[in-house]
């Protein structure tokens, strides 16, 4: 049994019907906008230069100083980087090499310490030693003789002992008469020395002052022959001496003394 014939066709035919006006409207479009856009390049014309807004501009400069900045702190870079290579190519070049050794000279205080450990005697330090010491054990007055104790360290113990027992004895008449007596040195000679033992001799001339009464003064001649030893400054002894003996007269002995020593021409034994 036969039906109605297929609609297909007739559906065909309107599907390419509607492709076809499509084409053909995207065909339109696409013609116009290459035909304005022609138009519209030939029309325009492209300035030569234009301005930037004040705020573009603003970043520029800032932007532009920034750059700067950039470089400086690259080349900065640069020379620690350089420096900081130098100094570790320093530290490993002289790792390398064998250390020098500068001896610099002796100090101030070495160099006294060595001078006054020497043996050697000066003489100018021996006349300003019998001057400090020797007047310490003849110094005294009415009120004792106070000078004496600074004398200890400096002089032997028998020497301190001999000068105490010789003021002391006469105290009562020094009390009596207001005795002040003081010994003044006017030279040192006939100075002999041993640098190996460290010894020293010496023939001293001088005076001995005695104030009676705080009015009448007399002076009485006095000479002294000592032996010294060289010592090394200290606390207790800053003097570079020490004295080990001394025999000393007075008056007209210490005169007869200058004459046995001018006859002899040495130092007498």
């Amino acid at each position: 049994m036969s039906g109605p014939a297929p609609a297909e066709p007739a559906l065909t035919q309107r599907t390419a019907a509607f492709h076809r006006l499509q084409a053909a409207a995207f065909l339109r479009r696409w013609l116009g906008r290459r035909g304005q856009g022609a138009k519209v390049g030939a029309r325009s014309e492209v300035p030569a230069e234009a301005p930037l807004p004040p705020r573009a501009w603003r970043h520029y400069r800032h932007f532009a100083w920034v750059v700067h900045e950039q470089r400086i702190l690259v080349l900065v870079l640069g020379f620690l980087s350089g420096g900081c290579l130098l100094a570790w190519s320093a530290a490993w070049q002289l790792g390398r090499k064998p250390p020098v050794v500068i001896r610099a000279g002796p100090s101030l205080k070495a160099a006294a310490a060595a001078q006054s450990g020497s043996s050697e005697v000066s003489y100018d330090q021996l006349a300003f030693f019998l001057h400090g010491c020797l007047p310490l054990l003849h110094s005294t007055d009415d009120a004792g003789h106070p000078l004496l104790p600074l004398a200890q360290g400096v002089v032997a113990p028998d020497v301190y002992r001999d000068a105490e027992a010789r003021l002391d004895a006469s105290a009562a008449e020094i009390l009596t008469n207001r005795v002040t007596q003081t010994l003044t040195l006017t030279g040192v000679s006939d100075v002999v020395s041993d640098p190996r033992s460290g010894r020293a001799a010496a023939y001293v001339r001088g005076y001995l002052t005695v104030t009676l009464r705080r009015a009448e003064a007399r002076f009485f001649p006095w000479r002294g022959r000592v032996l010294l030893a060289v010592n090394s400054a200290g606390r207790l002894n800053p003097y570079p001496f020490y004295l080990l003996a001394c025999e000393e007269r007075t008056g007209p002995r210490a005169l007869a003394w200058d004459l046995e020593r001018e006859g002899k021409g040495s130092l007498p034994p």
